[in-house]
C-alpha cells in the first residue's frame, strides 16, 4: 500500500512539473517543425519560398524602423 502511495506522490510531482514545463515544451516542438517545414520547402520550391522569406525579413526590418523612428520623436518631444 506504501508503495502505491509513493508512486501516486511522484506520479503527481511528475505531472506538475509537466504542466508548469508544457508552453516551452510546445514552443520548442513548434519552432523545430517550423524549421523543418522551412526546409522541406526551400527544398521543394527555393524561389517562392526565398521570396516570400525576404518579404517577411524586409517587413520586420520596416517595422523596426518605424518603431525606432517613433521612440526617436517621442523623446524629443517636450513633457
Amino acid at each position: 500500500m506504501e508503495f502505491l502511495l509513493l508512486w501516486v506522490d511522484e506520479l503527481d510531482d511528475a505531472l506538475g512539473a509537466l504542466r508548469h514545463l508544457a508552453p516551452q515544451i510546445l514552443g520548442f516542438l513548434t519552432a523545430t517543425a517550423l524549421f523543418v517545414a522551412t526546409g522541406a520547402a526551400v527544398l521543394m520550391a527555393p524561389q517562392v519560398t526565398l521570396t516570400v522569406g525576404a518579404i517577411v525579413f524586409s517587413a520586420s526590418l520596416l517595422e523596426v524602423v518605424r518603431r525606432r523612428r517613433t521612440r526617436t520623436a517621442d523623446q524629443r518631444e517636450p513633457r
